[in-house]
């Protein structure tokens, strides 16, 4: 598994202790994997786009890129032909100077943590190394630990020492680079436990800190697992199944949710997951968050199960929940996203063979494996579209003069591709005092809105408005008011809100 000093890309010292009665164990209850996530950073501001260089070998255009679908690796991802898999992103699990991107793709930075005393850890990269890695890594998606909850095998954090973690690397990297995006560690999976531990999170971050534990991205793995606690204190039966997720740290539960191997892909508990999930978000005010699925898959090995978890069952639920992801919306989704409940997903894994099931590559031969085909056929049905949609307008502070008079009123729209496949060239946003529909007049000039990733990326459009009438007025603004790009929707181009322009 991995472990902080050795941030490997393999689960291989998993595999070399798992053996007679442990392996058992792992059979009924499903050792996790080590894992995580990625999601494309909001890197758009009004004239501040980065962009991948376009000299890349193998590069693959935007078009081509599905920014919702990505993969675990646990070897060099560029060993593999990943582009025939149209994935957007992916993840090893550590960080890297100048990782790997085939076909341009983006890469989910990560910070390992452990545990060293009842407030404190260690982190690689070290606090000393991270530096040079921000800096060459402007607007990335930076996870803070990975599986926070997961005793031994993972970063196993009390939930205390976890919130000190993410406070100290969240304030490091946003000061170090403003556009990053700072993703918390993923729960294993989203149980009543794990929201508990979540919970146990951000009420010692709040104690601590005095404010709400601030949060640019949400991540879950979603495998269904065993939590079972290991502590000879709790009794048996229960204990000898005690190899799945286990009981998170800090917490005295002897028993969590329990499933059989055949639960293990099933598909309304996985729905349900990420329902119950995006309420607990909901609940705790970060609806407006997306959420990732850094992890997820088939576990089992292929000759366990009835039928066994071979090729025909293991596509079939790779099938359903990538339907799933790609449609499920509902009352806690993310506005952004017209409502969408997760905005990205990775599948385990790219070639891990070892000891769990669902790789899409062997390692040795770098040949696709059924699996792999199955994943590259899916991807291949899917329409590559993109969606731009004004999610919020609002006035900020107007500039003002060398005699300290207001120059104007300030708007600003804030824009969201909620495609699946990022923008390959600017639009503009045009502001309005009235319906444009109905008389409405223009506001300032055209402003340029440069291209925007998918999956509810955004960016900020601004205009000043000059020699307003003061009191109470209906502005909107419009994208792409010349109808120049080819969108899925066309009809949710345009955005309204009441404004009172003062003396």
């Amino acid at each position: 598994m991995k472990r902080l000093s050795a941030p490997s890309r393999s689960h291989r010292g998993l595999a070399l202790i798992l053996s007679g009665a442990i392996l058992l164990q792992w059979m009924l209850g499903g050792l996790f994997p080590s894992s995580v996530a990625g999601f494309v950073p909001d890197r758009q501001e009004q004239g501040g786009s980065i962009f991948l260089p376009l000299v890349m070998a193998n590069y693959v255009p935007p078009e081509g890129r599905l920014c919702r679908f990505g993969v675990g690796a646990t070897t060099n991802i560029a060993d593999y032909r990943v582009n025939d898999l149209r994935i957007g992103w992916y993840t090893d699990w550590g960080s890297a100077l100048k990782p790997a991107r085939p076909g341009g793709i983006e890469y989910l930075q990560m910070v390992r943590l452990a545990q060293t005393g009842p407030t404190t850890y260690a982190s690689s990269p070290s606090a000393s190394a991270l530096p040079a890695m921000i800096a060459a890594n402007p607007g990335a998606l930076w996870v803070i630990g990975n599986e926070p909850d997961r005793r031994a095998w993972q970063d196993s954090l009390e939930p205390q020492v976890y919130a000190i973690a993410y406070h100290d690397l969240y304030g490091q990297i946003k000061n170090a680079d403003p556009s990053s995006r700072i993703v918390a560690g993923s729960i294993v999976q989203p149980t009543p436990l794990r929201l508990q531990y979540l919970d146990l999170v951000l009420s010692s971050y709040r104690a601590r800190f005095g404010v709400d534990m601030p949060v640019d991205v949400w991540n879950i793995h979603a495998f269904i697992l065993n939590e079972q606690s290991c502590e000879l204190r709790c009794p048996l039966p229960g204990r000898e199944k005690c190899s799945g997720a286990g009981i998170p740290p800090g917490m005295s539960d002897c028993t969590g949710k329990t499933y059989t191997i055949e639960q293990h892909d099933d598909l309304a508990i996985f729905k349900q997951f990420i329902v119950d999930f995006r309420r607990w978000m909901a609940d705790n005010n970060y609806q407006d968050r997306p959420l990732i699925i850094t992890e997820f898959g088939v576990l089992m090995p292929p000759d366990y199960g009835t039928p066994p978890f071979g090729p025909p069952r293991v596509n079939a639920f790779m099938n359903a929940t990538f339907d799933y992801l790609s449609t499920a919306v509902g009352p806690s989704g993310y506005g952004s996203d017209k409502g969408r409940l997760v905005q990205a997903w990775a599948w385990y894994s790219l070639s891990d063979n070892t000891s769990y099931n669902g790789w899409l590559f062997d390692p040795v031969t770098k040949a696709r494996t059924a699996l792999g085909n199955n994943f590259a056929a899916y991807t291949a049905s899917v329409t590559p579209r993109i969606n731009l949609t004004p999610v919020k307008l609002w006035t900020e502070p107007a500039a003002i003069t060398g005699s300290g008079q207001a120059a104007g009123t300030a708007l600003a729209a804030q824009v969201a591709n909620n495609g699946n496949i990022a923008m390959a060239t600017s639009t503009t946003v045009r502001f309005y005092s009235g319906d444009p529909n109905v008389g409405g007049v223009q506001i300032g000039t055209d402003q340029i809105l440069w291209p925007l990733d998918g999956c509810a990326n955004t960016g900020t459009a601004r205009v000043t408005w000059t020699g307003a009438t003061p009191g109470t007025v209906t502005v909107w603004a419009v994208v792409d008011p010349n109808n120049t790009l080819f969108e899925s929707d066309e009809a949710d181009n345009r955005l309204s809100a009441q404004i009172t322009v003062g003396q």
